[in-house]
Formats: C-alpha cells, structure tokens, sequence
C-alpha cells in the first residue's frame, strides 16, 4: 500500500520508443521506404475506409471509443470519392461534369 492507494504491479508492455525503434528496424530490414509509425495507423484507417469496413468496429481495433474522432483524425480525404460526387451532382444539376479526373498543367 502506498500512501495515494494502493501499489500497482509494474506494467509488462514495452515502451513506445522501443516499438518505433523496432518498426523502423524491421521496415528498413525489408527494404521499405521511412515512415513513421503513426502513419501506419493513418493508412490503416484509410485501407478499413476503402475497404467499407464498418466504422464503428475499425475505431475500436485502432483503440477509439468514440468513431467521430477517428473518423475525423485517421482518414485522409478521398479525393477519387470527392470528384464522384462532385460529377454526379453537377450530371444531376446541369447535365455535365465539373470534376475531371486528371489535372493538366493548364490554370
């Protein structure tokens, strides 16, 4: 017992220093480009999206309660997604398309 309550038993998980330095080991071992970590979770998040995994299950598998968040902080825009829609509402609206699909070098 201490004296704020009682003692803890010690915590068997290693440092998160020791995962980084050990992901960027084993990424350089196999000859993958430098990444940090924390965009592995980014790219998780997006490849659940793409893969139309349901939200809530892919929040808890990267440790969120709350889906909003992750929904609002692991998930890059879609920007294949953005110009379907933008397509399919201006196909809805005047008949045409808005949002090509390659960018020229032309302003």
């Amino acid at each position: 017992m201490t004296p704020s309550g009682p003692a803890r038993a010690p915590s068997l998980a290693p440092h998160s220093d020791t995962i980084t330095r050990r992901f960027k080991q084993l990424a350089a071992a196999a000859g993958l480009p430098e990444i940090d970590l924390h965009d592995v979770r980014h790219s998780y998040a997006t490849a659940g999206r793409d893969a139309r995994i349901d939200w809530k299950a892919l929040s808890q598998r990267i440790g969120h309660a709350d889906v909003a968040f992750t929904m609002k902080q692991y998930v890059q825009t879609d920007l294949e997604a953005d110009r379907r829609v933008a397509n399919t509402l201006a196909e809805l609206i005047i008949g045409g398309s808005l949002a090509s699909v390659e960018r020229t070098g032309a302003a």
